[in-house]
């Protein structure tokens, strides 16, 4: 497939932010594509993203609700104009060709790690490296992934992020006054323990009330960017023996911006971390290695069972920074987790 105006991977990101019936998207959809258009169900509530994807000449185009992006009112989500804010371009994979033309940055497949990490670096600086490598643009993201058998590139993947909710009012202070210590010298609480309600109304506590005792869970996602899990009170090593199905408090878990499409946590994480912390960055914040990982192909997980609480962080292995950060009961991860490897 050789279109008669090839195009390079620089023409294409000038795309990037520009809505689907933008003239230049439709003529890219056009002579790349074939027309090919994206589609979202506005009767889907979870479905803000859609792919066209030209496999023979590996490009893929990403289009997502502009309401979601834009962080603007959710009752807006599946009512806007799609917006392009991804793009791949693939090399020679199981399922596609590699993108013909030239790609952006002046990048080539032929080029190892230590390359490709040269010729960003004189454009967005130095990355944080891991799986892939990650760079922070003005106007968007890139993420470059390597052939595991050559360390040759392997893949582009440019990219919007979606914008941040905006803070509440007061709610840096209000989050400060929840440092983890509080949580975890709260944990193996009932869930209707006066104690846990006094201190946990500002957050609003007794209205998710309902939720704890129907889900186990207490959603903060939204206003604070902070879930709580609660487990019966057997499971805990702190949990009160007399009530041993209630559900105690077992797990706070501290969110970044639009991770699970939350507000961020604006106030103090544990160890000193920030969501901006790299995998390479938690060891030493931490003080010692992980006692687990788990690493998977997008996302990682780094686990440290102390003396009072279980650390766990998990992180993008695409964006290579932290999404979410948890504090856990002591031994309750190996609750969570028994049988596991089995």
């Amino acid at each position: 497939m050789t279109p008669a105006n090839a195009v390079s991977g620089d023409d294409l990101l000038r795309l990037l932010g520009r809505g689907v019936d933008d003239a230049a998207v439709q003529a890219s959809l056009d002579q790349l594509a074939r027309g090919m258009q994206p589609e979202v169900d506005a009767n889907d509530d979870g479905a803000f993203v859609d792919w066209v994807t030209v496999n023979e000449i590996g490009l893929e185009y990403g289009f997502q609700d502009e309401a979601f992006v834009r962080a603007w009112d959710p009752e807006r989500r599946g009512h806007t104009r799609l917006i392009l804010t991804q793009l791949y371009f693939y090399g020679d994979t199981p399922r596609t060709r590699p993108f013909p033309w030239p790609l952006p940055f002046g990048l080539d497949f032929r080029d190892d790690r230590h390359a490709v990490q040269r010729k960003l670096a004189q454009i967005a600086g130095p990355c944080k490296t891991y799986i892939r490598d990650a760079w922070k643009l003005p106007d968007f993201d890139v993420t470059t992934a390597y052939r595991a058998e050559t360390n040759l590139l392997e893949s582009i993947y440019c990219h919007i992020p979606p914008d941040p909710w905006l803070p509440l009012r007061d709610e840096v202070a209000l989050a400060q006054a929840f440092p983890p210590n509080l949580f975890i010298g709260l944990f193996g609480l009932r869930w209707s323990d006066e104690r846990l309600r006094t201190i946990l109304a500002p957050l609003g506590y007794v209205e998710a009330m309902a939720g704890v005792r129907s889900e186990h869970m207490a959603d903060f996602l939204s206003t604070h960017g902070l879930e709580l899990a609660f487990a019966p009170s057997r499971e805990l090593a702190m949990g009160d023996p007399r009530y041993p199905r209630s559900p105690a408090l077992a797990v706070a878990t501290f969110h970044a911006s639009r991770d699970m499409d939350a507000r961020a946590w604006a106030g103090e994480l544990p160890c000193n971390l920030s969501f901006s912390d790299a995998q390479s960055d938690l060891a030493a914040k931490v003080g010692e290695a992980p006692d687990e990982r788990i690493d998977s192909d997008r996302s990682g997980i780094a686990a440290w069972h102390l003396a009072a609480y279980s650390l766990v962080v998990v992180y993008s292995n695409v964006e290579n920074r932290i999404l979410r950060v948890s504090v856990m009961a002591p031994g309750y991860w190996h609750v969570v987790h028994a049988g596991d490897g089995e």
